[in-house]
């Protein structure tokens, strides 16, 4: 008679090794937010338009080119007429007004389909939203991107930097104008029989104070 070998995988027929996506992160080279921005500055809150191209891709990665082409366009507050021009980038960055990081009808419809990615880009916030067009057979399936800006630097440790905050109080009661750490808080701290002798020495100044002047109106008075 044979047996069967029923050893049993430790692997879960639930389990994979396939990575599940949200969103396509893109990221974008400083040079073409400085472009943008150069941009606005010139015009006078006018919608536009730049192109680019993808440098590199991965599963779950989009980095940008720095190059970048702007195309002929007639331009409002709320809309872009392109004019006939002759480029082929497949990335296409729109700016919007601020406030509004959403992509109207219109630039579904008839701007975004021509490209393989969009951005949304406002002066207020940058790249606020975006959209991966991925081809199959006869449709676009539209994924959802989280711009990233490259600034050309890797992130900076600061462990060696220890920040020391100061408070400065002037100290009324004592005649005392003191700058010291945060660390430091608990001389900053009177006790209550602290404070009810500062008041009662207070109040015994004010109280020979008004003597001495009584003193010396009677005295004006006399002469």
């Amino acid at each position: 008679m044979k047996y069967l070998n029923e050893n049993k995988t430790e692997q879960s027929t639930w389990e994979s090794d396939l990575k599940i996506i949200d969103k396509i992160k893109v990221i974008v080279p400083l040079k073409i937010l400085l472009v943008c921005n150069s941009i606005v500055a010139k015009l006078d809150g006018e919608e536009f338009s730049i192109v680019t191209n993808i440098q590199s891709k991965t599963s779950d990665t989009i980095t940008l080119s720095d190059d970048y082409y702007i195309p002929k366009q007639k331009v409002t507050a709320g809309s872009i007429d392109y004019l006939p021009d002759q480029y082929s980038h497949s990335v296409v960055i729109h700016r919007h007004p601020d406030n509004l990081n959403n992509f109207s009808r219109t630039d579904n419809d008839f701007i975004n389909q021509n490209f393989e990615l969009r951005l949304l880009y406002t002066e207020k916030d940058y790249f606020v939203n975006g959209v991966y067009n991925l081809k199959y057979e006869e449709a676009i399936i539209p994924i959802p991107v989280k711009p990233v800006i490259d600034y050309g630097i890797e992130e900076i440790d600061i462990a060696n930097i220890e920040p020391i905050i100061y408070s400065t109080r002037v100290d009324t009661l004592a005649g005392r104008n003191e700058t010291k750490g945060l660390n430091d808080i608990d001389d900053f701290l009177y006790s209550y029989e602290e404070l009810f002798n500062e008041i009662n020495e207070l109040n015994s100044r004010l109280e020979f104070l008004e003597n001495e002047l009584q003193q010396n109106r009677l005295s004006e008075v006399v002469i």
